[in-house]
């Protein structure tokens, strides 16, 4: 039986309905109401996730707004019910929506995870850890079962039969043809001598002249066994077949079975192609979007890059250990080889240099394409690509909008690991999104 994230947080106290069950159904009623939200705009999974996460979000971020919105829907007095607004209540209520939507959707599932990731690292949830270890492991062990899909490379590959069926055999009328008896037995008489009414006549006897007779006979003769041979062999003549159209549906079938056989062969490969060429990314350490080393690079350009590129490389159903490989990836950078603990740098810092750098540019193209500007909290992405005026954000601010201190140090693997997984889930609500447009 799938787990009820609600009543965990009911167990350690952060709901406390009294033993009301009938307030329970409301809560319940609340998060199947939010989850059914997000599944008609998956775009809001990041936002969901992070205001869930974080014990300190305020009370007036939209996404509780939201929340509290769709309870009084279910529970009119909600209000009387508390001092101030319920936002544990709400954070809880959220959380099951979320994972809800993402039992049901691949797309919100991968969001889900890459946001929780990157949230749980900077929010006070300790009291908390359990339930949310619960939940990012039943729905990442559900995104690597799709991952698992695209990355296996199973150890034989099955290719169906040749689907052909050749045409019916043609039904043709045939008559033996046969000698007219009568018409050669008078024909080789004629031959014989002058006598007999059909041509040819033998007009020398035997007798008298046996040795021109003879000639005269095999002449004779030899033209109408001649004559006889090429009526019956002009009846026995076979009618033309044109078989142009049965061997053009022969080639056809084959070309079809050629491609399935490739495309199987391509597609069990895939993901040994694919490991192949991030370990070859990883040992290079080049970037093929820039055309450069990241050897050559500051290590926070260079991990900001190394994010964008594995993102450009992978799918959006991966599992998590591609996350991991980034990181290792990362410390390959010289300032991990020189130094054990690396360089560090503010949270703040790096983001004014994503929003305002020229190598960063790319990576603002994409935020901008995947997410919308800065309203509540929500994914850094949408600060990367909307920087606006490019002035620096004030840490009150910051800490709203993102859910993570502005003094906060981060390595170059923290700050490619977090970039990579918010671009995975920006892009994995995104296409969904798209689809669900063009299906409507």
């Amino acid at each position: 039986m799938e787990q009820e994230f609600l009543l965990r947080f009911l167990e350690i106290g952060v709901i406390d309905l009294k033993g009301d069950d009938t307030k329970l159904d409301k809560l319940r009623s609340t998060a199947k109401g939010l989850s059914a939200t997000l599944r008609k705009v998956p775009s809001k999974t990041a936002s969901f996730t992070m205001v869930a996460a974080d014990p300190n979000i305020p009370a007036t971020d939209q996404t509780v707004e939201e929340a509290m919105t769709c309870l009084r829907m279910q529970w009119e007095t909600v209000a009387n019910a508390f001092a101030g607004r319920p936002v544990g209540i709400l954070r809880a209520i959220l959380l099951d929506a979320i994972v809800q939507a993402a039992r049901s959707d691949d797309a919100i599932a991968v969001a889900f995870v890459n946001t929780a990731r990157n949230a749980l690292v900077h929010a006070e949830t300790s009291d908390e850890t359990e339930i949310w270890r619960e939940a990012v492991s039943e729905i990442e062990t559900k995104v690597d079962a799709r991952a698992e899909e695209e990355w296996a490379t199973p150890e034989m590959i099955t290719v169906e039969p040749l689907q052909y069926k050749p045409p019916a055999p043609v039904a043709t009328d045939y008559k033996a043809p046969t000698v007219d008896l009568s018409e050669l037995r008078a024909k080789v008489n004629s031959a014989t001598g002058p006598w007999g009414t059909n041509e040819p006549k033998n007009a020398h006897y035997p007798h008298n002249n046996p040795e021109v007779w003879g000639k005269e006979f095999a002449s004779k003769m030899s033209a109408v066994i001649a004559e006889t041979l090429d009526e019956m062999a002009e009846e026995l003549a076979p009618a033309p077949v044109d078989l142009s159209g049965p061997l053009s549906n022969l080639s056809k079938a084959i070309t079809v079975h050629v491609d399935k056989a490739l495309s199987s062969f391509s597609g069990a490969t895939a993901g040994l192609q694919r490991r192949t060429n991030l370990l070859w990314w990883k040992e290079a350490l080049y970037s093929p979007s820039a055309h450069a080393s990241y050897l050559d690079l500051p290590p926070f350009e260079a991990s900001a890059l190394m994010a964008l590129d594995l993102h450009e490389q992978v799918p959006t159903y991966s599992p998590a250990s591609v996350s991991a490989f980034l990181r290792e990836a990362i410390r390959c950078l010289p300032t991990y080889k020189d130094d054990l603990g690396g360089c560090e740098c503010k949270f703040s810092s790096l983001l004014r240099d994503a929003r305002t750098t020229v190598f960063m540019q790319p990576f603002r193209t994409l935020a901008a394409r995947y997410v919308t500007a800065p309203v509540g909290r929500g994914p850094l992405l949408s600060l990367i690509g909307y920087p606006g005026d490019s002035s620096e954000i004030d840490a009150t601010t910051l800490r709203v909008l993102v859910g993570v201190d502005a003094s906060t140090n981060m390595t170059p693997s923290e700050w490619g690991t977090y970039l990579f997984r918010e671009l995975q889930s920006a892009r994995a609500v995104n296409e969904n999104s798209t689809k669900r447009v063009k299906k409507n």
